[in-house]
């Protein structure tokens, strides 16, 4: 399956890379669609955003070019497009002396991705004028990392030249622009990208295959819709299907006139009464929000269609002789044909030629698999005796001559750690290692698991990209419950967070950390700002029971709280009987900026999906004991931790405290 093989080159490259938009985040309201699409085997996105407002002047076509540059006067416009990036046409801009002759002003103003919470500020022209309020409550302006690298270097002292000597003086009228969501999905077959076309249309109208290169094609691939032309080789090989959806909710409306450009049409409180009231501003706040809230409900529709999917790729051949699905790269589910023929129950009826290889098998093959580094394990032993055990081993070993052991757990993840312990894993095959330890790849960045000692799903690694996918530019993150590390160093190496603190309590876990970090700094892949080193430099890691370290921290310091929580055995889920957390809740919540973040994770039966009111109202209560408004972002499910039982995590936002405004 070359043109697979290919395709998962392709989208592990894409992901790895750091995030180029303005914020240096996806869009929290896009986080969903994104993870939904990225965790499946035949997609992955190259581009989001969730619906933004902003205010502008000039012509209205997304340029470089000031108004300075036209010999109108004005500023540099001073924002990059969101997730629409690219180096390459910022180099070409910068460095062009007769360029800005050729393309059209456009500057924007008071960007906002979010609902429009105080019109009056941000309908206000008159403090646009000089800088005043450069945000009226809108996005907060990066001020760090921006263009920091590569071609965009030699912009960013222009940047900081006019944004220091010159004040913006509007020339023309203000518009403002209401864009609803984009996104843009590389496809891995013309199937793939049918299905995904299909699911869209009930959402969004505007719905396309952009790009279509069907690549080299190749003898026994056996991914429908691959094409067959070996002329039309693709740059990393393969073929490419670019889709691209984007709404319906826009919005163009002038803001002044050209006569008076720095006073409002609609709002302008130096008038008083008239059109100037504060109705309008409210009026002009409602066109928008209904929008974003329009926006949103077909983002979430859309997110539904995805999860309602069957998990095997809809590009793939039931019934093909591949010798199994490869789920990411942590995961193998192998295909009918290479399975035990006693686990009927989960085996779907099989072709002859599968019952055939199955049968010349005659061993216990397991359904699934994780693979941890270098590590296969299994979830139970096999059946049959020591020599049965050691020869199904060396077959999932020969699937991937990658993997070096192969071992099997023993009991439940039952420890304080939750890890199996040091005779909670039975080497079944390969060279003995003890204790077992392991190094593992996520997306270039590298991490130390001790698989005895120490909790690490390879499962969840579409859930550590997402989270390191919400980071912002020049956040301070705070990971709780770390163990080996790999949020917070995905995290310090592929985001440009400006500091990163993990807290860790088991001490092997830890070290297992500190080893991890110390690896970093050579990692020549790390697209952070300053690399392996630059990542280092950012990340702390503090040893002890988060419990005696978090009051020890200082209150509103951090931007955004990870706290993959472990389950606390009985005390957990819909039956449990503890506090479901509710001490580390309390501890956690104060050191969050207004505006801050918290990816809480909890423990969920299915009835309890997808709203989870129990975790809600736990969150609530402590949020209202501490007198903080929260605002919940996203619920969903991450992981299955037993039948019928799941990990969930809900995002929320902290809006205010008492007597507390929100700051930009």
């Amino acid at each position: 399956m070359r043109h697979t093989t290919h395709f998962q080159t392709r989208k592990l490259n894409c992901l790895s890379k750091r995030d180029k938009s303005s914020a240096g985040r996806i869009d929290p309201r896009a986080v969903d669609i994104c993870a939904a699409l990225n965790e499946r085997e035949e997609y992955y996105t190259t581009s989001s955003c969730a619906g933004r407002c902003f205010l502008y002047c000039g012509d209205g076509i997304k340029s470089w070019h000031s108004a300075g540059d036209n010999n109108n006067g004005g500023s540099i416009s001073s924002v990059l497009e969101d997730g629409e990036d690219n180096e390459e046409e910022v180099a070409a801009s910068s460095n062009s002396d007769d360029a800005s002759g050729k393309l059209g002003f456009f500057q924007r103003f008071r960007v906002n991705h979010d609902l429009v919470h105080q019109p009056h500020r941000y309908f206000d022209l008159t403090t646009l004028v000089g800088g005043q309020d450069p945000t009226g409550g809108g996005d907060p302006i990066p001020t760090i990392g921006q263009f920091d690298q590569g071609n965009n270097a030699g912009f960013k002292s222009k940047l900081d030249e006019t944004s220091k000597s010159a004040s913006f003086v509007p020339t023309s009228p203000i518009w403002l622009r209401f864009e609803p969501f984009i996104l843009h999905v590389m496809c891995r077959s013309l199937k793939a990208a049918s299905t995904l076309m299909a699911l869209a249309r009930p959402s969004f109208k505007n719905v396309g295959l952009t790009s279509w290169n069907n690549g080299g094609g190749d003898e026994g691939d056996h991914v429908e819709g691959d094409g067959s032309s070996k002329n039309q080789q693709c740059k990393g090989g393969g073929p490419r299907f670019l889709v691209a959806i984007w709404g319906d909710e826009g919005l163009d409306m002038p803001l002044s006139l050209p006569s008076s450009p720095g006073q409002g049409l609609f709002y302008n409180p130096g008038n008083g009464g008239g059109e100037g009231t504060a109705k309008n501003a409210e009026w002009l706040a409602q066109l928008v929000n209904e929008r974003h809230a329009r926006n949103w409900k077909k983002i979430d529709r859309f997110v539904e269609a995805m999860k309602g999917l069957e998990e095997r790729a809809v590009d793939v051949q039931h019934n093909s002789n591949v010798d199994g699905v490869i789920h990411g790269i942590d995961r193998v589910e192998l295909a009918d044909e290479d399975c035990y023929n006693g686990d009927q129950d989960k085996i779907d009826n099989s072709t002859g030629a599968s019952q055939s290889k199955r049968a010349s098998s005659g061993l216990p093959i397991p359904r699934s698999y994780d693979v941890v580094g270098d590590v296969a394990i299994l979830n139970s032993l096999p059946e049959g005796d020591e020599d049965t055990q050691r020869k199904v081993g060396e077959w999932i070993m020969s699937r991937n001559k990658a993997m070096k052991i192969c071992v099997a757990r023993t009991n439940a993840l039952s420890t304080a750690h939750r890890s199996p312990g040091a005779s909670g894993l039975v080497q079944l095959a390969g060279p003995p290692r003890n204790p077992v330890i392991t190094s593992h790849y996520e997306y270039g960045v590298k991490c130390v698991v001790d698989l005895q000692h120490t909790f690490f799903s390879p499962r969840m690694a579409p859930e550590r990209l997402r989270l390191s996918q919400s980071v912002a530019r020049g956040e301070r993150v705070l990971v709780v419950f770390a163990g080996v590390g790999m949020e917070a160093l995905l995290i310090a190496a592929r985001t440009e967070a400006k500091e990163v603190l993990a807290i860790e309590r088991n001490e092997v876990a830890a070290e297992c950390l500190r080893r991890a970090r110390r690896m970093l700094e050579r990692n020549k892949t790390a697209t952070c700002p300053g690399g392996g080193k630059g990542a280092v430099e950012r990340l702390s890691i503090m040893e002890g029971d988060a419990l005696d370290i978090l009051p020890t921290l200082e209150k509103s310091s951090f931007d955004r709280i990870v706290a993959p929580r472990p389950k606390e055995g009985t005390l957990d889920g819909d039956q449990g009987k503890g506090d479901a957390g509710k001490d580390f809740l309390m501890a956690m919540l104060p050191l969050l900026k207004v505006k801050g973040e918290l990816h809480w994770y909890d423990f969920a039966a299915d009835h309890e999906l997808p709203n989870c009111d129990r975790t809600r109202e736990t969150v609530q209560s402590v949020c209202q004991s501490l007198g903080l408004e929260m605002e919940v972002i996203h619920v969903a499910k991450v992981g299955s931790i037993a039948k019928r039982q799941f990990r969930v995590c809900m995002d929320f936002r902290i809006m205010r405290g008492l007597n507390v405004e929100p700051s930009n």
